[in-house]
């Protein structure tokens, strides 16, 4: 049996009502789930331009979020805006979907993860 210090708990897909905190990592990115809060952030890799998705924001829904799928969610804006209803996201190939403690969240502790 694997150790669950070193191996993270992985599954193929998310749906939002799961809870925990989870990483989901595509091509040049990861993007990190508070599925408890309700939020999800985006840190760029090396190769990755900056977007308005990279800090916390509040999760809309999750359309979908699956291995070896594109990801495909959407984040409520800061407040109301008459020209945005909503912010979303449509990422690269989803190649892991990881469990992680709260801990390894951007921000925890002052620490944003590569």
């Amino acid at each position: 049996m694997a150790d669950p210090e070193s191996e993270p708990i992985r599954v193929n897909e998310l749906r939002g009502d799961e809870g925990g905190a989870w990483r989901v990592v595509t091509r040049d990115s990861r993007h990190y789930f508070d599925l408890d809060l309700g939020t999800v952030t985006r840190v760029p890799g090396v190769n990755a331009p900056p977007t308005i998705n990279d800090r916390a924001r509040p999760l809309r829904s999750i359309d979908a979020l699956r291995v070896g799928d594109r990801g495909r969610w959407t984040m409520y804006t800061d407040g109301w805006d008459e020209v945005i209803d909503y912010f979303w996201a449509n990422t690269s190939i989803v190649a892991a979907i990881e469990a992680i403690s709260r801990a390894d969240l951007p921000g925890a502790g002052g620490v944003v993860p590569d």
